[in-house]
């Protein structure tokens, strides 16, 4: 396929032709599955996991591409890449999660009252960190709950989420070094 009909049968997709989408996923599938492979070496649970995420995300964002910035597969590679990105990040923070609950369980841990720390932290935060901190953790709403809240997408919600996170992470450990 071509340069110009490949850009014909993307905008094809764009309109909504599940004809259109299929040729491009067919197209396209061998190339993404081995790049990756290449991405998760021996994991190849994880390659068909950034295989399949790559392909719903691009179903969901198809309207986003723009052939004159790059290629579709480039595009679709990029998709990946941010994917396995999300997941190394994911994993080293579980990894993390696990090993702070270990230590914290092996101590003796006493707490007569809540940490006012945990508020303090909260409150010097921007509004819009401490919506999102306390719609997923003291409210309990998901990803997708939060993002109909507050008409946005999941991934922005998601992004917004890591860096009320980090900021919190500073201010509690600011207000801890200064106890």
């Amino acid at each position: 396929m071509d340069t110009d009909s490949e850009t014909f049968v993307i905008r094809a997709a764009q309109d909504g032709s599940e004809q259109a989408w299929r040729q491009l996923f067919e197209r396209h599938f061998d190339a993404v599955y081995r790049f990756c492979v290449a991405l998760a070496g021996a994991r190849h649970d994880l390659a068909e996991e950034l295989t399949q995420q790559a392909f719903v995300t691009a179903a969901r964002r198809i309207h986003r591409f723009d052939p004159s910035r790059a290629t579709f597969r480039a595009w679709l590679f990029g998709i990946v890449k941010n994917r396995q990105m999300a997941i190394r990040t994911s994993e080293q923070r579980r990894k993390r999660h696990e090993e702070s609950s270990a230590k914290r369980s092996s101590e003796t841990v006493r707490q007569e009252e809540p940490d006012l720390r945990v508020h303090e932290a909260l409150a010097r935060l921007p509004s819009r960190y401490r919506m999102v901190l306390e719609a997923k953790y003291l409210r309990g709403l998901s990803m997708k709950e939060i993002a109909a809240d507050n008409s946005a997408s999941i991934e922005a919600i998601e992004s917004l989420l890591r860096r009320a996170r980090a900021g919190f992470a500073r201010e509690y450990e600011q207000i801890r070094t200064l106890d």
